[in-house]
C-alpha cells in the first residue's frame, strides 16, 4: 500500500464519500473497482474549524498496489486527483503532506545522487590533494568557495571528515580556478622577504592554480552537469515535486546522449586517464622506494640479499645467495611485483630497477658487525 496525505482548506462538509466518488471517476471504470473499493483508501483523520469559520480537514489515500496495471501512472493520477479537488467551490486552497510514489521516486535518485556525489568528492580530494592543497577554509576562501554550513578546520581533522562534505554543491568545479588577488594581496606577496627573486614571484603566483591541466579541463567539463543534480538534489532533500522536466534534466546531465558525455562517464574517464598518465611512474616509485630496504652483501664469491633491514641489525640468517649480478637482479625484480600491486598493471620496467640495483653498494661480509 502506497499513502498519500492531503490537507485542504475548505468552507463546507467534505465527506469520504465525496472525496473517494472524484478519485473512482478516474480510476474506478479503468482498474475495475466499485465505489466502496476506492472509499476504502480513504480515511480522514482530522477536521477542524478555523477562526475565519472556514475548515481544515487531513486525510489520507491509501492505494493499493495497482502496477500491474501498466497504464498506472500514480504521478499523473495524484495530480488529477488534485487538480479535480481543488476545483471545487468549497475547497480554497490544498497541499498535498506526503506522496509515497514521490517518494519512492525520491529514493531511486537520492541513491544516484549519493553515488556520484561520493565519487565527484573522491576525485576532488585527489586533485587537490595532488597539488597539496589541503582541504580546509583557507583553500576554500582562495577558490571563492562558499561553505553551506558552519566549519572548523580542527573539528573536522579530529573526526577524519572529509572538509568538501561541508561546501555548497553548485562549488564543486570551483576550484578550476582560484579568484583574482586584489592590489593589496598582490603588494603583500611582492613585500614578502622570503621572495627572492621575480621567478620566485611567478611562481607563488602559478601555485595558486591547479597544476595539471588534465584537472582543470574535468573541472569545467562538470561545470554544466552540476545545476541538473543540484536542482534534483534540493527537491529530493526538501521532498518537492519531481516535474518530468527536472527528472529528464538530471537524466541527462549524468548519462551520455549523443555525442555529450555524462558525469558518470566523466569521472570513470578521468581515473582511466590517472592511471595511463601515472601507473608507471607509481610503480616504480613505489619500488624505488622498496629498493633502499635491500642490502647486497659479498662473502667470497656469493652474493646475499638482505631484506629488510633492521634499523639495528642486519638480519644475515638464512640470506639467499646467487653466483653472479644477473640473477641477483632477476630475484629482485620478481619480488618487487609481488610486493608492489597496483590494480590492472603489469609492470614491464625490469631494465631501470636493474640500473638501481647496479647502485646498490654491496657491502663486505666481513665488514659487517653481527655480534
Amino acid at each position: 500500500m502506497s499513502i498519500v496525505k492531503i490537507q485542504i482548506n475548505h468552507t463546507k462538509n467534505l465527506s469520504k464519500e465525496n472525496l473517494a466518488f472524484y478519485l473512482y471517476d478516474l480510476i474506478g471504470e479503468e482498474y475495475n473497482l466499485s465505489e466502496e473499493d476506492v472509499e476504502d483508501y480513504f480515511e480522514i483523520e482530522n477536521v477542524y474549524k478555523l477562526p475565519s469559520n472556514n475548515f481544515i480537514s487531513i486525510f489520507t489515500i491509501d492505494f493499493p498496489e495497482l502496477s500491474h496495471n501498466r497504464d498506472f501512472q500514480p504521478k499523473d493520477t495524484i495530480k488529477s486527483y488534485l487538480d479535480t479537488i481543488n476545483s471545487l467551490e468549497e475547497v480554497i486552497s490544498l497541499v498535498k503532506l506526503q506522496d509515497a510514489f514521490l517518494q519512492e521516486i525520491a529514493n531511486q535518485y537520492f541513491n544516484k545522487l549519493f553515488i556520484i556525489e561520493m565519487e565527484l568528492r573522491n576525485v576532488l580530494t585527489y586533485i587537490l590533494t595532488y597539488d597539496e592543497k589541503a582541504i580546509e577554509k583557507g583553500t576554500f576562501k582562495e577558490f571563492g568557495v562558499q561553505l553551506a554550513e558552519s566549519y572548523d578546520n580542527n573539528n573536522v581533522s579530529d573526526n577524519y571528515e572529509n572538509g568538501l562534505y561541508y561546501i555548497l554543491f553548485n562549488h564543486y568545479a570551483s576550484f578550476g580556478e582560484p579568484k583574482r588577488l586584489k592590489t593589496d594581496q598582490i603588494s603583500e606577496i611582492l613585500q614578502d622577504i622570503s621572495l627572492s627573486d621575480f621567478q620566485e614571484f611567478k611562481k607563488r603566483l602559478q601555485q595558486r592554480y591547479i597544476s595539471e591541466e588534465r584537472h582543470t579541463e574535468f573541472l569545467f567539463s562538470i561545470k554544466q552537469k552540476l545545476k541538473p543534480l543540484e536542482n534534483m538534489r534540493n527537491s529530493v532533500m526538501h521532498i518537492r515535486n519531481l516535474s518530468d522536466t527536472k527528472m529528464a534534466n538530471f537524466d541527462k546531465a549524468v548519462n551520455d546522449a549523443n555525442l555529450e558525455k555524462g558525469i558518470q562517464s566523466l569521472i570513470s574517464e578521468f581515473w582511466r586517464a590517472e592511471n595511463d598518465i601515472l601507473k608507471e611512474l607509481t610503480w616504480l616509485s613505489l619500488a624505488e622506494k622498496e629498493l633502499e630496504k635491500y642490502q647486497l652483501i659479498k662473502k667470497d664469491e656469493i652474493l646475499l640479499i638482505n631484506y629488510p633491514i633492521n634499523q639495528s641489525l642486519p638480519l644475515l640468517n638464512d640470506l639467499d645467495g646467487y653466483d653472479n649480478l644477473g640473477d641477483v637482479k632477476d630475484y629482485i625484480y620478481e619480488e618487487l611485483k609481488d610486493k608492489i600491486e597496483i590494480n590492472d598493471f603489469i609492470p614491464e620496467c625490469k631494465e631501470q630497477i636493474d640500473l638501481w640495483i647496479d647502485q646498490v653498494k654491496v657491502l663486505e661480509y666481513n665488514q659487517i658487525n653481527i655480534s
